[in-house]
């Protein structure tokens, strides 16, 4: 794994933005979920269905997205993400993918480039 230098305020590294992003999400993120450990009320259960199926999902998405290209793997995620809720609805999920699918292909793909196919049939 390459390393990449922070270097200075007036000389920043290619490491610099990323490494200071970071520190600011963690401190907002503290901040953020600070005041919670002082207020009234029942304290929250972990339910692990969702996390579970949240993390498959994104999984998932990896392995579909080498194999089959981007749009199948966006479907598959919507659907592996849709089972962390109980009853979750066909049309809806199907409606989402769609949105999803075609948004992902027209940001990322025609509007960046990037270099992504859209469907592929490697098996």
């Amino acid at each position: 794994m390459e390393s990449y230098s922070i270097g200075t305020l007036r000389r920043m590294g290619p490491g610099f933005f990323p490494a200071v992003l970071g520190g600011l999400i963690a401190v907002f993120g503290v901040l953020i979920a600070l005041p919670a450990f002082f207020r009234e009320g029942d304290p929250l259960g972990f339910e692990g269905r969702p996390f579970l199926m949240v993390c498959l999902s994104i999984g998932v998405f990896a392995f579909v997205l080498e194999r089959l290209g981007m749009v199948p793997a966006i479907f598959a995620l919507v659907f592996c993400a849709a089972f962390a809720k109980p009853g979750a609805n066909l049309i809806e999920n199907l409606a989402l993918s769609v949105f999803l699918a075609i948004s992902a292909v027209a940001v990322f793909i025609w509007g960046l480039g990037i270099p992504i196919q859209a469907f592929r049939w490697n098996i």
